[in-house]
């Protein structure tokens, strides 16, 4: 059995590692408490932040931990035909929508034929891990990433 060996990845392989991926684990934190979830991301040219469409449905805890968070972190990682990648983001947080709109302005779903511009701009996939309630309501959610680091393990 050959050990395997890490070596860090470059700038463009990292874009490039990013670019095929679709979903990965944003983790926030409220004092000692860490929330990990499970997201859809996409991220744009000439820039290293990363772009969610966060769903909140009734009894949601992901806007108090995003308002408490000072540094998220976001992991991608996936087996490729090369071996397997990792990409870690680390930065500050924010809403790109209106957070009082969220509360009281309906967003478009995945069945909805009404999408954002946002969403069009920049083509976010719908993540679902469960069974969307009725009231679900979306919302823009950039990473400004301060620090960006990726391993391949091969």
């Amino acid at each position: 059995m050959s050990q395997s060996t890490a070596t860090k990845l470059t700038e463009n392989d990292i874009e490039s590692f990013l670019r095929q991926q679709t979903a990965g684990t944003l983790t926030l934190a409220k004092g000692d408490d860490a929330y990990a979830i499970p997201v859809a991301f996409t991220t744009v040219d000439d820039s290293n932040d990363i772009y969610f469409r966060l769903g909140y449905g009734p009894g949601s805890h992901k806007r108090e931990y995003i308002d408490a968070t000072d540094c998220a972190t976001f992991v991608v990682s996936a087996e490729t035909d090369a071996g397997w990648r990792s990409v870690i983001a680390r930065g500050p947080i924010e809403h790109l929508s209106s957070v009082d709109s969220i509360d009281s302005t309906p967003r478009p779903g995945p069945e909805s034929p009404q999408v954002s511009y946002a969403d069009i701009e920049l083509e976010i996939p719908f993540y679902s891990v469960f069974e969307s309630p009725s009231e679900m309501t979306f919302a823009l959610v950039r990473l400004r990433t301060s620090e960006l680091t990726g391993v391949a393990e091969d």
